[in-house]
């Protein structure tokens, strides 16, 4: 085809027919431009139709994660918290004023739930948002509500670990210093360390501590169910997303 092509040039430039060469040549140049847009129409389709496919890909496992979070935040934390609440607060209540205990051991054991979840949402999943953000492939994801909604659930998520850092206390440190913890057998306090564990309850630093992690686990009772409802309605409009591709 090439030596065709050829051959009608050097014809034409051998008899002399320069108007007609001009129009050869011009329509050859066309016919090259238009090759290359074709070309590119090709490639540019078939990129968009990978980028959509990514991007379905991605949005499905932002949905995923944000599940397994709603999971998380709904029986590990929200269910727990009330406890970590209500042990925090009969510290409180003991370390404060001159009350009786009728039942040593039972409120040892309400007091050192008070040491759960002192890491706050640090056990909620960012790794797929991380993982889009460091490779750039979140700019895939098309719908501008949806990103701005994830952005601002996953820095929700950021801001809890300053908060964490804020109100961070010794409060396991604390109590696991005072009572050595049996794995086989978590409920039980020695007569000795529930005496310890007493007296050292009302000290003015177990005081502070206390204080401190109450104010964290407000903050956190505050936030959770927030954040599911915002989860569930980022969950919903990927589902509508997924559904109009």
């Amino acid at each position: 085809m090439i030596k065709f092509v050829r051959k009608i040039r050097q014809n034409l430039l051998l008899e002399n027919k320069t108007g007609k060469y001009l129009k050869y040549a011009i329509g050859e140049i066309l016919l090259v431009v238009i090759g290359i847009l074709i070309a590119l129409s090709i490639n540019n389709w078939n990129q968009s139709r990978i980028d959509k496919r990514s991007e379905s890909k991605y949005l499905n496992d932002i949905k995923k994660e944000i599940q397994n979070n709603n999971s998380v935040l709904d029986y590990y934390i929200k269910n727990r918290l009330p406890y970590k609440i209500e042990g925090l607060l009969a510290a409180k209540k003991y370390s404060e004023a001159n009350i009786e205990i009728k039942d040593t051991i039972a409120f040892l054991n309400n007091v050192s739930k008070g040491g759960m979840i002192t890491n706050g949402l640090g056990i909620l999943s960012r790794n797929t948002f991380n993982e889009l953000l460091s490779t750039g492939n979140f700019q895939l994801v098309s719908k501008d509500s949806i990103k701005i909604k994830v952005k601002k659930y996953y820095w929700g998520l950021d801001a809890d670990e300053i908060n964490v850092e804020t109100y961070k206390s010794d409060i396991i440190k604390f109590i696991t210093g005072l009572r050595p913890y049996n794995s086989s057998n978590p409920n039980y306090i020695s007569k000795y360390d529930s005496k310890e564990m007493m007296i050292a309850f009302r000290s003015v630093e177990f005081r502070k501590i206390v204080d401190r992690e109450l104010s964290y686990a407000y903050s956190l009772e505050n936030k959770i169910d927030g954040l599911i409802e915002e989860g569930l309605e980022i969950i919903k409009f990927i589902d509508t997303e997924l559904n109009n591709k």
